[in-house]
């Protein structure tokens, strides 16, 4: 079984911890991811998606900010798996109980190992910090947006 777009999705919330949700959960409210009669139902909800959003947004601006904490603290990287984790289960919506599961695991661990990779990026590259955390804005967006039309179409 592939679990390439799992991956890709924990991924997105290992760089930015609520834009997979917000994404996800955009996606569930707005009637193309069906999370209806599963335990992910409440993600299509009218608040949920609309907090996702400004959680989303308020991390984007936050991480600019000089004394925005570590993304390599142990809640910080606990917070991004589960993010991963749970964005992997709903998008693997459909598929047998053991590969959601699969999916979850794979869509957590994609999430910690990215958030050490965008760590890594900010750190070493050459080149103004607001441009690398834009880069890394731009990977995060782009992404998602390309797991989630996939994943809806």
């Amino acid at each position: 079984m592939e679990y390439g777009r799992e991956a890709a999705i924990g991924a997105v919330c290992g760089l930015r911890a609520f834009m997979g949700p917000a994404l996800t959960a955009g996606a569930a409210n707005g009637r193309k991811l069906n999370l209806r009669k599963t335990p992910l139902a409440w993600m299509a909800t009218d608040n949920t998606a609309m907090w996702m959003v400004v959680l989303a947004a308020g991390e984007l601006l936050a991480d600019k900010l000089p004394f925005a904490p570590s993304r390599m603290k142990t809640p910080s990287l606990a917070m991004r798996f589960l993010s991963g984790a749970t964005c992997a289960l709903a998008i693997s919506n459909g598929r047998k109980r053991h590969e959601k599961i699969m999916g979850a695991i794979v869509g957590g661990t994609a999430a910690v190992a990215a958030a050490f990779t965008g760590y890594q990026f900010r750190r070493h590259t050459k080149m103004p910090a607001l441009a690398r955390a834009l880069i890394e804005d731009s990977v995060a967006v782009g992404v998602g947006n390309a797991v989630i039309t996939h994943v809806c179409s």
